[in-house]
């Protein structure tokens, strides 16, 4: 999987696994992204993967009622 976020085309697999699998299916995916996230933003199809990550993160912390928390740690 790591592997597909870097790739010009297989990203979008990832994406889109994201996207349709079910909320517990979807947790364990980002759990094992998120440990990557700080080495996908050096490239350039692995950002497109961060920035989905993050917004899925955003959108289930509104839907939890939560207050929005970084996903990466600042640089």
């Amino acid at each position: 999987m790591k592997v597909m976020m870097k790739d010009q085309f297989a990203n979008y697999v990832v994406q889109k696994v994201l996207e349709t699998c079910d909320d517990q299916q979807r947790e364990a995916i980002l759990t094992r992204i998120k440990a990557h996230l700080n080495t996908l933003k050096k490239y350039t199809y692995g950002k497109h993967i961060v920035a989905r990550v993050e917004k899925l993160v955003a959108a289930g912390e509104k839907r939890l009622g939560l207050q929005p928390s970084r996903v990466l740690p600042e640089d």
